[in-house]
């Protein structure tokens, strides 16, 4: 069964990173776009090794170092948690790859554990980002013995295993919860980033610990932080002793109780692995449907309508493109909580929150936007939009009004809660507004050229259009660019007018929206297959 597992793992990599395609396509344009695409994970991967480096560097000055590994393990933990629960549902459970599965000569055993297998590959590689900058420097500096190299590299193997299954466990309970639902997508969804954003309340509960330290606790710091973590998440505790004091029984018993975990789910999910797929996957139908009297609406409303959908159709659409939007209204409303002095003392930067938070605030809801997966998300049904006699320019504009109509009552909702909280003057209150309006229109225009560069019309799971697609990434990449950068440059100089780096990312962004916009006029839709 082992080769089996092999087997099946190695496909679902070559399927999700698109390698045979890469490798046999003839098609120079797509080989183009895959060694683009190459070369932005690369840099991407680079970014996230300089800013954990950089982070790592930061702890050790301020007395922190034995905290490090017990810190990057939880939150290698967290994040893995946070995006498989999106992910889960549809890449463990998907009823059409076992379809496919179940026609070769492998063991319902070995497609559970491919399955699992796959998810934990990936993440495995994330966690490798996350983890080795921090003990590489860690070790460069401190000096520490030779277990810890070795108990740090098997306890990292085994890291994503908890938060997997932690995650699958919650998406097959999310899932058999919001399949009984009148509305099967929207309940799924919901369900989704209630469980998700948990782990987000309880970090900011546990964080309004630090307003009541006094001078004397904060000294302690390293102490603040272990008691912190042990309380959410012990396995992080247990790991960050083990490697840093030399603990072999402890590093010894989170992975074997990581593997009794895996071979447990395995088991389980291997003797109901059917019966579970047939009641997440399934559908009810009432039978008393009745033809009403027929609307004529306007052909962008009708195209808008059914947009929307085909959106809350989707539960991996819905959860995937909004949270960024609920994001912006709860980081806004946590200004009412918390000082932003406090905030701006701790870093020793003055006015800090107020002179990056427009940015701040168009960041969040532009990190993923639905225009992103838009086309992708027809699939093979694309053939449908082609046939309509209707200009092309109503079915992108349809695309973009369904992303603006999305954001609108999260954005005026942190609007209304960032005036109450900062109680701006009147410039910076238009920036306020303004500016995050930019960025919503400028995503949802650029996610929609993305998509057109870079459609994925061939999938079997919804997942690796929302999740995976190389748009959906460049997509979060441009978005981590036009945020991050002006960003960047007011904590650089300081001296610099904030109000000067808005009104140049109101006149840079609303030049690009527009160039996209006429640009994507001219792509004409038949020309997708």
């Amino acid at each position: 069964m082992f080769k089996q597992i092999c087997q099946l793992t190695r496909l679902g990599m070559y399927s999700l990173f698109h390698i045979n395609e890469l490798r046999h396509t003839k098609d120079l344009k797509k080989k183009r776009r895959f060694i683009l695409l190459g070369i932005v994970w690369l840099i991407l991967a680079l970014m996230i090794l300089f800013y954990m480096a950089l982070l790592s560097f930061s702890y050790i000055k301020i007395g922190l170092a034995d905290v490090l590994p017990m810190y990057f393990y939880t939150v290698a933990s967290m994040i893995i948690l946070f995006f498989s629960l999106f992910k889960a549902g549809d890449m463990m459970f998907s009823m059409k790859s076992y379809e496919i599965q179940a026609s070769w000569p492998v063991s319902v055993s070995a497609i559970v554990a491919g399955r699992f297998a796959l998810m934990y590959t990936t993440n495995l590689l994330f966690s490798l980002f996350v983890m080795l900058p921090g003990m590489g420097i860690y070790g460069w500096v401190m000096r520490p013995a030779v277990s810890f190299y070795i108990y740090g590299v098997f306890g990292l193997l085994f890291l994503p295993v908890l938060p997997l299954c932690i995650a699958l466990i919650a998406g097959a309970v999310i899932r058999a919860i919001g399949s009984r639902m009148k509305h099967k997508g929207v309940g799924i969804a919901l369900l989704t980033l209630i469980f998700a954003l948990i782990p987000v309340a309880a970090s900011m509960l546990l964080s309004r610990n630090t307003e009541s330290m006094d001078m004397a606790e904060l000294e302690n710091m390293a102490f603040f932080v272990t008691e912190t973590l042990k309380k959410i998440y012990p396995p992080a505790w247990i790991y960050g002793n083990g490697v840093v004091k030399g603990e072999f029984a402890g590093i010894l018993g989170l992975c074997a109780g990581s593997t009794v975990l895996f071979i447990g789910f395995v088991f389980i999910l291997r003797k109901y692995f059917m019966d579970i797929c047939s009641l997440l996957n399934s559908a009810s139908a009432k039978n008393n449907y009745k033809l009403e009297n027929q609307r004529q609406n306007p052909v962008l409303k009708a195209l808008w309508q059914r947009e929307l959908r085909r959106y809350f159709a989707s539960s991996t659409y819905i959860s995937n493109t909004m949270i960024g939007y609920i994001f912006m209204v709860l980081v806004s409303a946590a200004l009412l909580f918390y000082a932003p002095e406090r905030l701006e003392a701790m870093l020793g930067i003055p006015g800090l929150v107020k002179r990056v938070w427009p940015l701040a605030l168009g960041f969040m809801p532009a990190m993923m936007p639905t225009t992103s997966s838009s086309i992708s998300m027809e699939g093979k049904n694309l053939w449908r939009l082609q046939s309509l006699p209707l200009s092309d320019k109503k079915i992108y504009d349809a695309k973009i009004l369904l992303n603006l109509s999305l954001a609108a009552p999260f954005y005026i909702l942190a609007v209304i809660l960032s005036m109450i909280a900062l109680r701006p003057g009147l410039i910076n209150g238009l920036f306020i507004i303004c500016v995050p309006a930019v960025y919503i229109l400028f995503s949802a225009v650029a996610g929609l050229s993305i998509n057109m560069a870079m459609p994925l019309l061939q999938w079997e799971s919804e997942v690796q259009v929302v999740k995976q697609s190389g748009a959906a990434f460049i997509s979060m990449l441009t978005a981590f660019i036009v945020g991050i950068v002006p960003i960047g440059i007011l904590l650089a100089f300081q001296k610099l007018s904030a109000g000067i780096v808005f009104l140049a990312v109101l006149i840079v962004l609303s030049g690009l929206t527009f160039i996209l916009y006429i640009k994507n006029q001219r792509k004409a839709l038949a020309d997708y297959s």
